[in-house]
């Protein structure tokens, strides 16, 4: 039965893949799991059969060592050393298995991290919510303005995000489809790439005031600080536009010599008015954390701040040049965290 979903078959030099009914063929393994990996339903299978080993209680420290060290490799090319980890990627993997702090559990979810924003900044920072739900049953969609944000409170900015600018034009089915997928209890960041601060959190949807932030040359601006301090600034250009670039400063606005992924590097014509401002909140906000990443928009010089990450890029970036890999990484030094929140198994700690 299995093999009428989904097999796998050599043929002569090619290999020969069926799911649900649907033939691909593929020159080499490698270029066969490279593709796989972009068809939706296979990251379904993947995180459903990660959810099933979870309630089977067979994802331990080791396993999820194991596997992450598969996806490092899948996705860097690299084989990663979490007994003696010394690049930012490495690092932030090491933090999935071996760290747990109940504040980044509270603020990775996009409905408990405006709280915590509000509790130490002020609501003026978050934006606006219009209401948050468990089941999309629960929605009164004619009831809602005409222009609004739909997001899962678990999943990133760029996939579990719907900007609607005219209610008017949108295919309902299609939207309460797409967002019945993220309330799936396996559908979760956790079950993706199993980092810590997202095991047992409770998939639901938030809908938010409608924002400017993906239109005309929008920016923003996503802090990486260490231990408290921003030390670099990720500018994104046009991230939703056509020719999306990226720029990096350090805190006092000094260009970097360094990108992360594959987009352009470019350069802004001035500083902006909020840049400064950008960094101190950032530096309040990150004070508890070992690392974490702020995201800020700037809407008519007004700050918004859009969310907190703390395994950026899910801690498989590309560096280029390489080495800024580990020259990243030395700034998040493993010996201070709070030793309540590392995760022990074995009696085994890998400190960096």
């Amino acid at each position: 039965m299995l093999d009428k979903l989904f097999s796998i078959k050599n043929e002569k030099s090619h290999k020969i893949v069926r799911m649900l009914g649907i033939k691909f063929k593929f020159l080499s393994k490698k270029l066969l799991y490279k593709q796989l990996k972009r068809i939706p339903i296979y990251g379904e299978f993947s995180m459903l059969n990660l959810y099933l080993m979870d309630k089977c209680n067979a994802l331990t420290v080791d396993t999820k060592r194991r596997i992450l060290t598969q996806k490092f490799y899948e996705a860097t090319g690299k084989f990663p050393d979490f007994k003696n980890p010394k690049s930012l990627n490495e690092k932030l993997n090491w933090l999935k298995i071996y760290y747990n702090d109940p504040l980044e559990k509270r603020c990775v979810d996009k409905c408990e991290f405006k709280k915590y924003i509000e509790e130490k900044l002020g609501s003026e920072y978050v934006i606006p919510t219009i209401g948050v739900y468990e089941n999309i049953e629960d929605i009164d969609f004619d009831k809602l303005p005409a222009s609004f944000v739909m997001k899962s409170t678990i999943w990133g900015s760029g996939t579990g995000v719907e900007v609607i600018k005219d209610k008017k034009r949108i295919n309902w089915d299609y939207l309460r489809y797409r967002f019945t997928r993220f309330l799936q209890s396996w559908r979760t960041v956790y079950y993706a790439t199993l980092p810590s601060t997202y095991e047992g959190l409770k998939p639901r949807i938030i809908i938010e005031e409608y924002m400017p932030i993906r239109e005309g040359k929008a920016l923003e601006y996503k802090m990486f600080c260490f231990h408290g301090e921003v030390k670099f600034c990720l500018v994104e250009c046009d991230y939703f536009g056509i020719r999306p670039k990226r720029a990096f400063y350090d805190k006092d606005f000094n260009e970097m010599p360094f990108k992360i992924g594959t987009m352009p590097k470019t350069t802004l014509p001035e500083k902006p008015a909020t840049y400064d401002k950008m960094v101190s909140l950032a530096e309040e906000l990150s004070k508890p954390f070992p690392f974490v990443r702020v995201d800020f928009y700037d809407i008519n010089g007004k700050i918004y701040i859009g969310e907190f990450t703390f395994t950026s890029g899910g801690g498989f970036s590309i560096f280029t040049p390489d080495e800024w890999g580990n020259k990243i990484g030395e700034w998040l030094d493993l010996n201070k965290l709070n030793p309540e929140y590392v995760i022990k198994e074995k009696g085994e700690f890998y400190a960096g």
